[in-house]
């Protein structure tokens, strides 16, 4: 799973992500994380579906680092401006060792 930017949420051990609604998560699968500077794994906690309209600012703010208007754009310039069916992936780090 690839990031573009360093998010500051990616420095929690438990942190979220929103994608295209694929089918490809699952709870508990581990994936790899590749962020521009850091490589690690997390296994994904939870999963919620979501649609744009759904987006608040607090997740938009807390997840992108943007506001609710500024990811909506992020998302149309990734799928399209139709495309509406997401997921919310929540993600924890994990630490080698566990």
């Amino acid at each position: 799973m690839k990031f573009s930017k360093q998010y500051s949420k990616l420095k929690k051990p438990i942190f979220t992500t929103i994608r295209k609604n694929t089918g490809f998560y699952i709870r508990n699968q581990v994936v790899n994380i590749e962020t521009p500077t850091e490589k690690f794994k997390a296994k994904i906690e939870w999963i919620e579906k979501i649609t744009k309209e759904e987006l608040t600012n607090r997740f938009s703010k807390s997840d992108a680092d943007c506001s609710k208007e500024e990811l909506i754009k992020m998302l149309e310039k990734w799928y399209g401006k139709k495309y509406n069916d997401f997921i919310i992936l929540t993600l924890k780090r994990i630490v080698k060792g566990e």
